[in-house]
C-alpha cells in the first residue's frame, strides 16, 4: 500500500512538473522559440544564449528547480484533499459538521493547520524526498513512457479531487 501510495504522489508531482515545464518554459517562452530558428542577427544569438544558460543553471540533475518547486503544491493539495474526505466522512457517517465545528473555533483551526501543513510536508518527505525517490520515478517514467496512463491518472485524481473539494464546499455553505 505504500508503495502504491509512493507512486501515486510522484505520478502526481511528475504530471504537474512537466506540465508546468512545457508550459511556461517551453510554450510560453519567446527565447525558446527563437531557439529553433537559425538567426544571422547576433543580438538575437545572444539573448537566445542567455535563456540557455538561465535553463542551465536551473538544472539540477536533469530537474529545472523553479518548476519543481512549483509543481510541490500538488502533494500538499493531495494532503488537503485526505483531510477533506475524512470531514466529508465525519459529516456524511456520523451526522457531525466537523467543518463548521473547525472553521467556527479559532482555537482548533490554527493548530490543525499548523498540523497539516507539518503532516503534508512529512508525507512529501516519505514519499517524494527521501532519497530523492523522485528523481528515480521521474527517471523511469520517461523511460516507460506511459504518458497516457500517467497523464489519466493525474486528470482523474484532480477531477476526484474538486468533487470532493466541491462536496465538502456544499457541507459548509449548507
Amino acid at each position: 500500500m505504500i508503495k502504491l501510495l509512493e507512486k501515486y504522489y510522484n505520478i502526481n508531482y511528475y504530471c504537474t512538473y512537466k506540465l508546468l515545464f512545457i508550459l511556461c518554459w517551453r510554450m510560453l517562452n519567446p527565447l525558446y522559440w527563437l531557439s529553433l530558428l537559425k538567426w544571422d542577427n547576433r543580438y538575437i544569438k545572444w539573448l537566445v544564449s542567455i535563456g540557455k544558460k538561465t535553463e542551465e543553471a536551473g538544472m539540477d540533475k536533469g530537474i529545472y528547480l523553479p518548476y519543481s518547486s512549483r509543481a510541490l503544491s500538488t502533494p500538499y493539495i493531495i494532503s488537503l484533499w485526505i483531510f477533506s474526505l475524512a470531514c466529508l466522512v465525519c459529516s456524511k457517517i456520523l451526522r457531525v459538521q466537523l467543518v463548521r465545528i473547525i472553521l467556527e473555533n479559532d482555537i482548533i483551526f490554527f493548530p490543525l493547520l499548523i498540523v497539516i501543513g507539518v503532516c503534508g510536508y512529512y508525507i512529501n518527505e516519505i514519499f517524494l524526498f527521501k532519497n530523492d525517490k523522485y528523481e528515480k520515478y521521474f527517471a523511469k517514467f520517461d523511460k516507460e513512457k506511459k504518458y497516457l496512463l500517467y497523464y489519466g491518472i493525474y486528470v482523474v485524481s484532480l477531477i476526484v479531487l474538486f468533487a470532493t473539494f466541491y462536496l465538502l464546499l456544499m457541507e459548509i455553505v449548507v
